[in-house]
This record gives C-alpha cells, sequence and structure tokens, in this order.
C-alpha cells in the first residue's frame, strides 16, 4: 500500500510515549513531567504527562535534536487503494507535506499493560489538516478522476485510537528496550472536507464539481479510503516511535 516514505519530524506518536528523542542513558528534560511504575496512578499520570509535553514540543527541543512539530512535515506518501470492483479505487503521491493544528490534540485515555508491552490510548483534535502537493488518478463512485497540483484535506472533530504493541529487546551491554513491532491507529472524524487544485489538467467546471462531489459524500469517501490513511500513518508512527525506544532505555521512559 505505501511505496515510500521519508520524513522530517517527529510525528504523532511521541505523544503517546511522553518523551523525547535522546542519547541512551540521556535523561528527560526536567520540564517534563515524570511518571513512575509504582505509582497507583500511572496511567492518569502518563495522560498528564503526555498532554503537558504535547505543547512543550511544539515549537520543538533544539537541544534533544527535536523539530517543530507544528507544522509536522512529512517528505512524501504514496498510497494505492481500491480494485475494479471497488467503489473507489485511487493511486495518490503526495509531497511536501504540512500537518497542522496536531498540536491542539487532548489525550482523553491512556492505558498501559508493560508486562505485556501494550500502550492504548485515545485523543481528541478539533481539526487536522493534511496540506501538500498531489498526483492522483483513479475512479470515485464511478467517475474518473486526475489531477496534480495543491491538495488540502481537513479531518474535522477527530477522534484517535493508537495501540502500541511491543516487543523486549536487550542492547548496550544488557540494557533493556521496548521495540514497537506493531502500530494501529483508527481516525473517527465528524466531517472529512477535501479541496484538490488543478483536477482535470485546469478544467475549472470539472474540477469544481468533482470537489463538490467528494465533499458532499465524504463519509463514502473516507470510508473506501480510511485503512490506506489509517495504515500508512501507523507505519509513520511506528517507524518514529521505535527511533526512540530504541534509544531510551525502558526503565528512563517509564522509571521505577
Amino acid at each position: 500500500m505505501v511505496a515510500s516514505w521519508q520524513f522530517l519530524v517527529v510525528p504523532l506518536g511521541i505523544w503517546f510515549l511522553g518523551v523525547a528523542v535522546v542519547d541512551a542513558g540521556k535523561d528527560l528534560p526536567d520540564s517534563f513531567e515524570k511518571c513512575h511504575r509504582s505509582d497507583p496512578q500511572f496511567d492518569g499520570c502518563l495522560r498528564s504527562a503526555v498532554n503537558g509535553a504535547i505543547q512543550l514540543l511544539k515549537d520543538g527541543l533544539p537541544e534533544f535534536g527535536i523539530m517543530p512539530l507544528e507544522p509536522l512535515a512529512v517528505d512524501t506518501i504514496t498510497i494505492n487503494q481500491g480494485g475494479p470492483s471497488a467503489p473507489i479505487t485511487l493511486r495518490q503521491h503526495f509531497t511536501g507535506i504540512k500537518l497542522s493544528y496536531l498540536t491542539n490534540s487532548t489525550i482523553v485515555k491512556y492505558r498501559t499493560d508493560l508486562k505485556k508491552l501494550i500502550i492504548k490510548a485515545e485523543a481528541i483534535t478539533p481539526k487536522i489538516q493534511f496540506a501538500g502537493n498531489y498526483t492522483m488518478d483513479g475512479r470515485i463512485l464511478l467517475l474518473p478522476i486526475t489531477g496534480k497540483g495543491k491538495a488540502n484535506i481537513t479531518l474535522h472533530r477527530l477522534k484517535s485510537h493508537h495501540e502500541l504493541i511491543g516487543e523486549l529487546v536487550e542492547r548496550d551491554g544488557g540494557e533493556k528496550f521496548m521495540y514497537i513491532r506493531k502500530y494501529l491507529v483508527h481516525f473517527d472524524p465528524k466531517l472529512v472536507t477535501f479541496d484538490f487544485e488543478n483536477l482535470f489538467n485546469g478544467d475549472a467546471a470539472l474540477g469544481k464539481t468533482m470537489n463538490e462531489v467528494l465533499n458532499n459524500n465524504w463519509e463514502v469517501v473516507f470510508q473506501e479510503l480510511r485503512s490506506a490513511y489509517e495504515d500508512t500513518f501507523g507505519y509513520i508512527f511506528r517507524k518514529i516511535s521505535n527511533q526512540i525506544f530504541l534509544k531510551v532505555p525502558m526503565n528512563k521512559i517509564f522509571p521505577e
């Protein structure tokens, strides 16, 4: 499904860990709230810590190599979705992507099972804007679609569910790290709006009509594309999460 990916900045997955990219052995900044596994309110503490980390990382953390998270920059994403009998069949390639308003997210639920190495979280975000350059061709609801230009996809009043599934690995003389082998994400927006410029080689009338079709049928369109986007961003978040977890020992991410 995903043909290529390159990333410029740490994305949403880091927020559910409440950590920054650091060298092994280096502690978290003093400004980060720390949660101890012995705390009976451990999960509640982590929820608070992660919400605090979202704001602390909004403008980046240069001393730890964290670039600004607002907006989040992603280099390229390629998605192929659907088949001959599907109502929507699309080949999409995005470049120069900016994800905006992610830092307006609020973690409302957070649950860990460190014995099984599972982390689950739920977040609410007023809106997330996905903007960049696109090329696209395929078919939507029996209508052909093709274009190349600027795209803006906005998810409004988004609820997102995240599940990280890990396994324990030992590195650096026996230190234990949590490797994320699977990252599952589920998006549940209340509304999705689409704006694709320069559809049909700049035919203004056809382009306006197709954007209206997309927006008038947003639930059908998003439902068909949901799994492709969730799988894509789950892969992104897993890659970045492992860049963190394989640098920072578990006893520093989740101290006793």
